[in-house]
């Protein structure tokens, strides 16, 4: 009746009616199954375990179970189920099991599963978990996880091609219209005016027609001819040489804790390698990779036979094992050496699952990359690659580079790629292929960028429907060429123009996420525990050569490390079995050390545990006073031997003017509880008024609680001035305090000791707060007059300069920074400034000279804010009292202050003292132990920080450059031992160098 429709502006309305027509007709008539159920348990059985419960017939479209609960569901199958497909609907995460083996895992973007030929049992197992954050269905997990049955059908192959066909290139074609018209809305809609096409280009014409003629072919003459139209029209549409590849890695980014305990990070990772290995069946060409060793080890633990289907796949080229860390581990909170063995424990992991060393560092999602990184990757693991998506959040400082030479604090240099514009839960949409074009700032000289592809957080990883879209949107005009291939060959080939790239130097700060580097405090302080507890345990095993097996308590240190787990950024599960496993290791590693060191004839001796000598306060044994003694580096020796000839004086109390001073230190408190003055080592510090003030910062971020401290909140500070109680306490024979307590808040109260020791030139800071104060951030104010245009922060293995003063928007968005135990202010050239050691303090805004250290906040706990309160269901009651405050409750920690100046001695250097302070001797009843070391000479800026032993006879002493100083150190050994195979050995350090000497009894 009517000519050809030429209103083009109506086509993406029909072309979507016909996508939901194809939809429509995808899927053949649904068989119900009869599903049997065991109880809903807390703790996760075998299907072993399982096929011996009871079972029941469980209620279609009831919610099952609380939070983290599973159950398994046997499934009835007809005899013709071999080909057909399953469709399990239930609203938590689920993995199907065939004949014993994991088979697919089901959660809300897998919902639908093919099954094979033979077929003997048909098990499910079924979590009560929120699967992929991002996606989850309807009211989340807030009554249990909703089911809703099982049904068998078939697939019309047809329609399935034909509806990703049309869809495709609808979703191209609205991406297109988004660009066309910038400024209208452009979402399919069924009334008002559609977007007048007079004026768009050819490309976008031609493609509107070709999709209104394609859908015109489906109307007349069906499947097969509407497939042959459109793939004309797809060719028609293809560029035959796009200016840039996006190169797909299939990702499935596991949180290993996060909303959800370790059990349950466990199952994922069950879930997700099963779902893909079928894809893997199905799409040839289809490429993963996936990190994390402990992830692997898991699913050898629970499923040996999926294992095995992995290391298949790995064999065949089509799953690649690689990142390096044996989980990805936050990389600013833990200490060096915890860093390092990240790396190497990690890298057995992978040579246990490949054969080889992993090549690139895969840390997708960390809140922040040290600048030590790139030395730790090189010495420890001879790891030459980077990638990362995380700077992508930055939200006010672009980062500079794509694809770049990124050289960390002491020079060394890898090969680095960040995603820029897209993250790493890409799902093959057209604007995140355009914007990842677009944010790959070195595509002039390196065309390809990386592309993870699949749901994460949660894992689940690709889907089909991913997998077909690759295909169909390869080349598509504006889009880039798209080919599935795995990290380290996208590395191979960026590495050939590696001559032409940038080079940035020094840390990855994302200007996102700054509080986790105080929320959860208490999880901080136990794991900085365990980190001192290994550091003793592995220096007396290198002094008595006695052997011990540390391997498990070091694996869960770096299980520690996870970055939702140490950062404090998981739910209360989690911090609940932290605490307690860190504790634990913590008491029966410690036990274990005292063990070692008894032996011989009882009597009173001590461990130094460090590797400068310790001159410090020990009390001989019971009813004697405490003498002062020097102990020797690495050397447990008799207590009345090590004493000093000239033990130091007393501290003397001026209680009128609230002054105490030692000959060394002198400190004065006002009558309002601040520090009015500061002498250390003979040295005043400046002080730009009161010290010492507390201020509470009102804590609202806009987004996430746990994780970020937002700039407003630090304009809006109050001073903690409730009048304060103030005493003078005796608190031992060699050491005398003051000590300030006031509340603050509504209910929060603290108490803050001063205290000067006899022979320290330092003033110990000992802090106990109560804090029942919601939503709240304290920090405690240092302001002084040094004027240095950078401040001295400390770094996992070294430390960083960074801006103190408002230079510039980068520095202006570092009003949080994270510092790894001791921070320092200086004018210009160091050569004068104060230093804080913290025991276990990790955060600080420093400017203009002062000093805010970060002593507690207290956001609501991950799952109780409001963006993940569909995650958390009222299953508390299993879980005892449970605050929905982080930090809620008692804390009690140390630090120290002194004066600073770059050319101190070793045994002085801030580095040196956030060890030797916060890690006392080991008094034991035993006899001396020498682990070979005797002295350390000259380049006082290099600093021992840890002696790992490797067999009875030999262990390695590592040092780490501090102050960006070159130099030479002599290092000497003890009667019968080497150093480097000699009696002494001069090592010569560049700034920011971590240094290795390695001694071995002769």
């Amino acid at each position: 009746m009517l000519p050809e429709n030429q209103f083009l502006e109506l086509v993406p309305n029909r072309a979507h009616r016909a996508v939901l027509r194809l939809e429509d007709i995808i899927w053949g008539d649904a068989v119900d199954l009869k599903v049997e159920v065991t109880e809903a348990r807390p703790d996760l059985i075998s299907l072993e375990q399982a096929q011996r419960q009871q079972r029941h017939i469980p209620q279609k479209n009831t919610y099952w179970g609380k939070l983290f609960d599973q159950r398994w569901c046997r499934l009835s199958l007809p005899v013709n189920a071999g080909g057909k497909y399953l469709h399990w609907q239930d609203q938590g995460e689920a993995t199907l099991y065939l004949n014993g083996r994991p088979y697919f895992g089901f959660d809300p973007a897998h919902t639908y599963c093919q099954l094979p030929k033979r077929i003997r049992s048909a098990w499910i197992e079924a979590t009560c978990v929120q699967s992929g954050v991002w996606f989850i269905p309807g009211e989340g997990l807030t009554h249990g996880s909703f089911y809703q049955g099982a049904t068998l059908s078939e697939r019309n192959e047809e329609a399935w091609q034909a509806y990703h066909d049309l869809k495709c290139l609808l979703d191209w074609i609205m991406d297109r219209r988004s660009q066309e018209f910038p400024t209208e809305d452009v979402r399919i809609r069924a009334s008002g005016l559609q977007p007048d096409v007079r004026l768009v280009s050819p490309i976008f014409r031609q493609a509107l027609r070709g999709i209104d003629e394609a859908v015109d072919t489906l109307d007349r003459s069906g499947l097969t001819a509407f497939r042959k139209k459109i793939a004309r029209l797809y060719r028609h549409l293809q560029s035959e040489s796009p200016a840039i590849t996006a190169v797909l890695t299939g990702h499935a980014h596991i949180d290993l804790v996060w909303l959800w305990p370790e059990r349950i990070g466990e199952a994922k990772a069950l879930h997700t390698f099963a779902t893909v290995d079928y894809l893997m069946g199905r799409y040839p060409d289809f490429r993963f990779a996936y990190s994390q060793p402990a992830s692997y080890e898991a699913v050898k633990r629970k499923s040996p036979a999926l294992m095995r289907r992995v290391r298949q796949r790995i064999e065949q080229g089509q799953w690649q094992a690689t990142g390096a860390m044996y989980v990805e581990s936050d990389t600013m909170l833990p200490c060096g050496e915890a860093l390092l063995r990240s790396f190497s424990v990690g890298q057995q992991g992978f040579e246990k699952i490949t054969g080889r060393k992993s090549r690139l560092t895969w840390l997708p999602d960390v809140f922040g990359y040290s600048a030590c990184l790139p030395q730790i990757m090189k010495l420890g693991a001879g790891v030459d690659r980077f990638f990362t998506t995380k700077m992508s959040w930055n939200a006010l400082n672009p980062f500079p580079h794509s694809s770049f030479i990124w050289r960390g604090h002491d020079g060394t240099e890898v090969l680095a790629h960040i995603s820029q514009k897209i993250s790493y839960t890409n799902k093959l949409n057209p604007p995140e292929l355009r914007d990842g074009g677009h944010g790959h700032l070195q595509s002039d000289v390196h065309p390809e960028f990386l592309m993870p592809t699949g749901y994460g957080d949660g894992g689940g990883g690709p889907t089909e429907e991913m997998c077909e879209r690759a295909s169909r949107l390869n080349r598509l005009h504006g889009l880039p060429e798209i080919s599935w291939d795995q990290p380290e060959a996208f590395f191979d080939r960026l590495e050939q123009v590696r001559d032409r790239l940038p080079t940035y130097q020094g840390e990855c700060y994302p200007e996102y996420h700054r509080g986790i580097f105080t929320s959860h405090g208490h999880i901080k302080q136990l794991f900085r525990r365990l980190e001192t507890t290994l550091q003793v345990a592995e220096a007396v095993t290198a002094a008595t050569g006695r052997k011990r097996d540390l391997s498990r308590s070091w694996k869960r240190l770096i299980f520690a490390q996870f970055h939702d787990y140490i950062p404090g950024s998981s739910v209360a599960d989690v911090n609940i079995e932290a605490k307690q496993e860190l504790a634990e290791l913590s008491q029966q590693e410690s036990m274990q050390t005292r063990r070692m060191l008894t032996s011989g004839k009882a009597v009173a001796s001590a461990f130094n545990p460090h590797a400068v000598p310790v001159r410090t306060w020990l009390t001989p044994g019971p009813g004697r006073r405490p003498v002062y003694v020097e102990l020797p580096p690495l050397s447990g020796v008799v207590i009345d031997t090590a004493r000093v000839d000239e033990a130091p004086g007393p501290v003397s109390v001026q209680e009128s003017s609230l002054t105490l001073s030692n000959g060394l230190a002198q400190v004065q408190i006002s009558r309002k509880g601040w520090i009015r003055k500061l002498v250390s080592g003979g040295a005043s510090i400046p002080l730009k008024g009161a010290a010492g003030q507390v201020m509470m910062y009102p804590d609202h971020p806009a987004f996430y609680d746990a994780w970020d401290v937002d700039r407003q909140a630090l304009a809006l500070g109050e001073l903690c001035q409730a009048p304060a109680e103030i005493s003078v306490q005796k608190l031992k024979p060699f050491q005398t305090g003051i000590q300030v307590r006031r509340p603050f808040g509504k209910k929060s109260s603290i108490v803050i000791c001063y205290s000067l020791q006899a022979g320290s030139p330092l003033l110990h800071v000992d802090f106990e707060i109560d804090l029942q104060d919601p939503e709240v951030l304290l920090k405690w104010m240092l302001p002084t007059g040094f004027t240095g245009s950078r401040a001295r922060f400390g770094a996992p293995y070294g430390s960083v300069l960074r801006s103190q003063i408002s230079a510039d928007r980068a520095s202006e968005a570092q009003w949080e920074v994270p510092f790894s135990r001791y921070l320092v202010v200086a004018d210009e050239g160091e050569t004068r400034g104060l230093f804080v050691v913290t025991e276990n303090k990790y955060g600080a805004t420093v400017r203009d000279g002062s000093i805010g250290i970060s002593l507690v906040r207290n956001p609501r706990i991950t799952g109780f804010q409001q963006h993940m309160a569909q995650a958390w269901p009222a299953h508390l009651s299993r879980l005892g009292e449970v605050h929905p405050f982080a930090d809620t409750g008692r804390h009690r920690f140390g630090m120290a202050l002194g004066a600073y100046s770059l050319q101190a001695p070793r045994e002085q250097q801030p580095a040196m003292l956030a060890d030797t302070l916060f890690t006392p001797p080991v008094p034991y009843e035993g006899q001396p132990i020498r682990a070979g070391l005797q002295s350390i000479e000259g380049g006082n800026s290099l600093i021992p920080a840890w002696a790992q032993p490797e067999d009875s006879s030999t262990w390695t002493l590592r040092l780490h450059e501090v102050g960006g100083q070159r130099g030479s150190v002599t290092i000497r050994a003890r009667e019968g031992w080497t150093v480097a195979g000699a009696r002494q050995k001069k090592l010569s350090f560049t700034p920011y160098q971590i240094v290795s000497a390695r001694f071995r009894k002769s």
